[in-house]
C-alpha cells in the first residue's frame, strides 16, 4: 500500500509539473520544482534505496514527458540523487517544520544547482554561467514558496491511508491546511 500511494502522489506531482506548472508564462523562464517536493516529501518517510527508486522514476517521466529540451536522463539522476541522499540524511527523530522544510530546500537548491552544472557539461548552449547564477536561486526560492502546498497534503494523505507505517515521522500540518490552530508533528 505504501508503494502505491508514493507512486500515485509523485506521478500526480509529475502530471501537475508538466501539464501545469511548466506551462505558465512565469518571469525568466524559471517555476517552482513540484517533482522535487513530492520525492523529498516521500523520501522523508522511506529508505534510502526506495526513495532512489521513486526519484529516478520521476526523474525519467519528467525527462520524457514533452516538451522534452533537454537529455534524458538528467532528471532522472538528479531526482535519484536527491531522493537517496534526502531518505538517507534527512530523516531524524523528533524534528520540526524548520529541519523537513531545510531538506526540501536543499533538495530543491542541489537539483537545480545539478541541472544547471550536467548542462553545463553537456554543452547545453542555454546554461551559462549568469543565467545559472539568477536561475538556480530563483528555482529554489520559487520551489519553497509552494512547498506548503506539496508537504502538508502529501503528510496527510499517507497518514491517512497507511497511519501505523507513517508513524515514525511526521509532517508539518500547517495552519492553512488544518483548519487553523498548529497541531505540529506527529505520526
Amino acid at each position: 500500500m505504501k508503494g502505491a500511494v508514493t507512486a500515485l502522489l509523485v506521478a500526480a506531482a509529475v502530471l501537475v509539473q508538466a501539464a501545469l506548472v511548466n506551462r505558465l508564462p512565469l518571469p525568466w523562464d524559471v517555476g517552482p520544482d513540484l517533482v522535487v517536493l513530492a520525492v523529498a516529501a516521500t523520501a522523508l518517510r522511506s529508505g534510502p534505496a526506495g526513495a532512489a527508486v521513486t526519484g529516478f522514476c520521476a526523474g525519467l517521466a519528467v525527462d520524457l514527458l514533452p516538451p522534452a529540451d533537454h537529455e534524458a536522463g538528467r532528471y532522472a539522476l538528479l531526482y535519484c540523487l536527491a531522493g537517496y541522499l534526502v531518505a538517507r540524511y534527512g530523516r531524524v527523530e523528533g524534528r520540526g517544520r524548520a529541519r523537513t522544510y531545510g531538506t526540501a530546500a536543499a533538495a530543491a537548491l542541489g537539483t537545480a544547482a545539478g541541472f544547471a552544472l550536467l548542462g553545463a557539461g553537456l554543452g547545453d548552449p542555454r546554461v551559462g554561467l549568469a543565467a545559472a547564477a539568477l536561475a538556480v536561486p530563483l528555482s529554489a526560492a520559487e520551489t519553497m514558496l509552494v512547498s506548503p502546498l506539496v508537504l502538508a497534503p502529501v503528510g496527510r494523505i499517507m497518514r491517512a491511508v497507511a497511519p501505523d507505517a507513517y508513524a515514525e515521522g511526521g509532517y508539518p500540518d500547517l495552519p492553512a491546511f488544518s483548519g487553523g490552530g498548529t497541531r505540529g508533528w506527529r505520526g
